[in-house]
């Protein structure tokens, strides 16, 4: 019983779906005034040649022609044409009694107020009048020009219309996004926030927001969104008219920009100027304790005047590699001088930094490295230190640790 309730239903979606189809290539053939008028002058002149019978059903053809090309006002101008060609051809060819005239002309009439009511009725929920149809096409031409996407979804996210560049956007062809939910479109947490939106969208406020989409291929898109109630002619909210634009090429220069602001350009470790912000991120007791080590690059100078500039570059880079090497991926790794770096390790014992430290230590060692590093260690175990204090003692431990310059004597 299922399986045939389920072919019944199928069934007629698809004659619901033919008739459709028929009866929108009907209404577009006729919505031409010079069509309208050609199949009413085709139809008149076959009632001059058929039988009376005949010559009525042709007439109310005709009449409903009318009433698909302008509703009742056209179907009730072409009911008063083939009532008055009936009427002449009438008397000459089929010696009508009184009153036939006015049966036939009545008759029309019924057709085409009954008829032409049902077009217009429809017409008007559709929100297309004959008058305005070529303004909509007009409109969907320039929508379709648009180099910003466009697409109108309904309270549940499923999209009614999308213009082509939303499409191309995408990666869709306009017609493939239609019927689509957006949540096919995003990620769920992406999707969640869609659903938040609306819901301030059904108390008629806009938004501009800035989210992200996926393409046909799978590839991320950055899109700035404006969004905007759409309101149906009895003032309620039906959906939302979403205006995209891709931002992914400057979402990647701002994080090029943004990384470059936080990132030695050297070396590829933090800068002094994030440095500085953890420090001050750090001071609260959460982290405690926190221990800094502080590591200074030996002869530098040295190694830039024997084996030249690059050497030295080259030195700094294997130095802040040996650092990220020993380090935990949530400790801070910093140049902050020419030839100086720090390591912030917060939740990290006086024992544990020390650790860190000779790793550290063997790690450079064990490298390539044209020169040793001088490390020192400090650990803040309280509030009553500050980060500054904290500094300046590991500070003092690398200096205290560096090697002693030989001293030659004059004889």
């Amino acid at each position: 019983m299922g399986a045939a309730r389920g072919s019944l239903c199928e069934s007629g979606v698809y004659s619901s779906n033919v008739c459709a189809t028929v009866w929108g290539k009907v209404e577009g053939l006729l919505r031409s005034g010079r069509r309208a008028m050609l199949v009413l002058v085709l139809l008149l002149a076959a009632a001059c040649f058929v039988p009376r019978e005949v010559a009525l059903i042709s007439g109310a053809l005709a009449v409903l022609a009318g009433c698909i090309h302008g509703g009742v006002r056209s179907g009730l101008a072409f009911a008063a044409t083939m009532a008055a060609q009936a009427g002449i051809f009438g008397l000459v060819r089929y010696d009508r009694l009184p009153g036939t005239f006015l049966g036939d002309a009545v008759l029309f009439a019924a057709v085409a107020i009954v008829f032409g009511s049902l077009v217009d009725t429809t017409r008007s929920r559709a929100g297309l009048s004959v008058e305005e149809h070529g303004g909509q096409q007009a409109y969907d031409a320039l929508v379709n020009l648009m180099q910003e996407g466009m697409v109108l979804v309904d309270l549940k996210e499923n999209i009614l219309f999308a213009n082509k560049a939303f499409a191309e956007m995408l990666g869709y062809a306009p017609d493939e996004l239609v019927g689509k939910n957006l949540g096919e479109l995003t990620s769920p947490e992406q999707y969640r926030v869609y659903r938040e939106k609306t819901k301030q969208r059904k108390k008629g406020r806009s938004d501009r927001y800035e989210s992200k989409m996926f393409r046909r291929d799978g590839e991320v898109v950055d899109v700035l969104v404006s969004a905007t109630p759409f309101v149906a002619s009895d003032g309620t909210v039906r959906g939302t008219i979403g205006v995209f634009w891709d931002i992914t090429d400057r979402k990647k220069e701002e994080e090029k920009l943004k990384y470059l602001s936080m990132h030695d350009g050297l070396t590829g470790v933090y800068n002094r100027a994030h440095f500085e912000h953890e420090m001050r991120r750090l001071d609260a007791e959460c982290y405690l304790p926190v221990s800094m080590i502080i590591c200074d690059v030996d002869n530098l100078k040295k190694v830039n005047d024997v084996h030249g500039h690059a050497a030295g570059d080259a030195v700094l880079k294997r130095a802040a590699e040996i650092l990220k090497g020993a380090v935990r991926a949530s400790d801070i790794v910093a140049r902050i001088g020419g030839d100086e770096f720090a390591v912030l390790l917060p939740n990290t014992s006086a024992n544990a930094a020390k650790a860190i430290r000779e790793r550290i230590r063997q790690h450079a060692a064990a490298s390539d490295l044209l020169t040793g590093l001088s490390l020192g260690a400090a650990t803040r175990e309280t509030m009553d230190m500050s980060m500054a204090e904290l500094f300046k003692c590991a500070d003092d431990a690398m200096y205290g640790a560096k090697p002693k310059p030989t001293r030659v004597c004059a004889t």
